[in-house]
């Protein structure tokens, strides 16, 4: 037999011998639960990760984060090669040797 099915078939034999005189949670639980959480929603007390506000400071954030990390980048004026840092590459690399 497959061994999802044993599993299966233990998880179903040990729900059928549970004792009958368990507690029951009290009348009306469930629904003065759903009740709270719909209220909470209502209210903003759970307010979710995607609301409005939160959204747009992250945004605002990100934008500064990016500002801030293109800044030497946005402030380099006075390179005015484009080739510059290729050639700066070019030269520590190759290494000169006049040695026989």
């Amino acid at each position: 037999m497959n061994t999802i099915n044993d599993q299966l078939n233990r998880l179903f034999r040990a729900a059928r011998a549970t004792p009958e005189g368990l507690a029951m949670p009290p009348f009306g639980l469930e629904t003065r639960a759903l009740a709270a959480w719909r209220e909470s929603v209502l209210t903003g007390a759970g307010v979710p990760f995607w609301s409005g506000a939160l959204l747009f400071r992250g945004l605002i954030l990100a934008g500064l984060v990016m500002l801030v990390s293109l800044w030497p980048v946005i402030n380099q004026t006075s390179n005015t090669d484009p080739f510059a840092e290729y050639f700066q590459l070019a030269d520590s690399t190759v290494q000169v040797d006049n040695t026989p």
